[in-house]
């Protein structure tokens, strides 16, 4: 079984942390979100890679997981790139669709936030 930790609203929750490859941590959302952010970061140097973010009904899914946005997103090199999605989700988690490449130490963040909505 993945690592699954439980999301609180409002508290940034660590998916990916300096990686170039990979799927990141799973994140368990609450029934009463229906906020959610993920915001990439690209290390000093990225040149290119991309990260897709997913969603699933069972955190031990060994299949495809449902993409949350049409394409990847492209990483960029010290920049935020913001990927928002309003509804219920069960289980999300990052992976880094394309590999992080480029400069001296190239990798990405994937930090994730949600909370509900009044």
């Amino acid at each position: 079984m993945p690592t699954v930790v439980a999301a609180m609203s409002g508290v940034v929750t660590p998916m990916i942390v300096a990686a170039t490859t990979g799927s990141g941590t799973i994140i368990a959302c609450p029934s009463s979100f229906r906020n959610h952010n993920f915001m990439i970061t690209g290390a000093a140097g990225v040149t290119s890679g991309a990260v897709q973010v997913e969603t699933s009904n069972d955190p031990a899914d060994a299949g495809t997981w449902a993409p949350l946005t049409a394409s990847p997103t492209t990483v960029v090199a010290t920049s935020d790139v913001l990927v928002s999605y309003i509804g219920i989700l069960n289980f999300v988690r990052a992976r880094v669709s394309t590999t992080i490449a480029g400069g001296g130490s190239p990798s990405v963040n994937v930090n994730y936030m949600g909370s509900k909505s009044y």
